[in-house]
């Protein structure tokens, strides 16, 4: 029996909001993580995830001790042609960390799943990332840049790239798991631009209420491969509204006000959705991450006052 096609949403258009803002209060030189390309909060300790490399490294947050955890060999950084390109990470209901390349090569479509124990399992999923390119339409292979869980689905974000949008897609989480990696939905997005430049999704992050977070940065590249300068990021929400699926950022900001220079590609946000983590990707080997501290204003809900 044929399956039917997954469902396309037509484009949500993202919004600038002057009542978001999202400022960088602080900043932490990680000399020991390059390539920085996703962030996780996981029990308290942050989870850097690494494009360059078969490694993540657990960051203390009062410290900023760094930890290394090699997911393939000793970890090091690779040359551009080879390295597996881990862009998005995501925990599931049963405490594990699941870390996802970003399909953009056959060479970068691992997906490693690390245990509570720091146990570590790798597997080439090729066959997810092929499921998700059709269904994306464009002929172009995938960008993969975040994900979430939503109950019992896997939603990853697609970052625009040549002809490929900026897109959600959902997959039954079993297919994390090794499952049939069957698309049961797609969302498209413009998310606007940045001085011109096409604004591309870099991560995201579930807040406990049902909404994400976003990061999005303005890299003038002209497909999912190549880099190119960076215009700026913004930091924005999704959530759902009377009409279906809203979209709204803010640009990033630098403490002295002006707009931050960084490619942010990961974020952790606080509980009370006032603050977060931001980690930054300079693509370039010999330079490391940063972890920068950012206060958030207008993300988390309004209080309720009991009669």
């Amino acid at each position: 029996m044929s399956r039917r096609p997954a469902r396309v949403s037509p484009p949500v258009r993202a919004l600038e909001d002057p009542s978001l803002a999202a400022l960088v209060v602080a900043s932490h030189p990680l000399p020991a993580v390059t390539g920085g390309s996703a962030l996780l909060d996981v029990d308290g300790r942050l989870l850097a995830i690494h494009d360059d490399a078969f490694r993540v490294s657990w960051i203390d947050r009062a410290s900023f001790a760094v930890t290394p955890l090699m997911l393939l060999g000793d970890g090091a950084p690779l040359a551009k042609p080879d390295k597996p390109d881990f862009e998005s990470a995501v925990r599931t209901p049963d405490g594990a960390v699941h870390v996802l390349g970003s399909g953009s090569t056959e060479k970068r479509c691992f997906v490693a799943r690390i245990d509570p124990g720091n146990s570590v399992a790798l597997r080439h999923r090729p066959a997810l990332y092929r499921a998700i390119q059709k269904a994306l339409g464009s002929g172009e292979r995938p960008n993969i840049e975040g994900a979430v869980v939503v109950n019992e689905r896997l939603r990853v974000f697609n970052r625009a790239a040549g002809r490929t949008p900026n897109a959600s897609v959902d997959l039954p989480l079993a297919a994390l798991h090794g499952r049939e990696p069957r698309v049961l939905a797609v969302q498209l997005f413009e998310l606007g631009t940045l001085e011109g430049v096409r604004l591309g999704f870099t991560d995201v992050a579930a807040l406990p209420d049902g909404r994400n977070v976003f990061l999005a940065a303005a890299e003038d590249a002209p497909d999912a491969i190549a880099d190119g300068p960076v215009t700026g990021s913004v930091v924005g929400l999704l959530e759902q509204t009377a009409s279906g699926v809203g979209a709204r950022w803010t640009r990033l900001l630098g403490g002295d006000g002006r707009p931050s220079p960084y490619k942010v590609e990961g974020i952790a946000i606080d509980r009370n959705v006032r603050d977060g983590w931001l980690l930054t990707d300079s693509d370039d080997p010999r330079v490391p991450a940063m972890l920068l501290r950012v206060e958030l204003r207008g993300f988390a809900l309004p209080r309720v006052e009991a009669p």
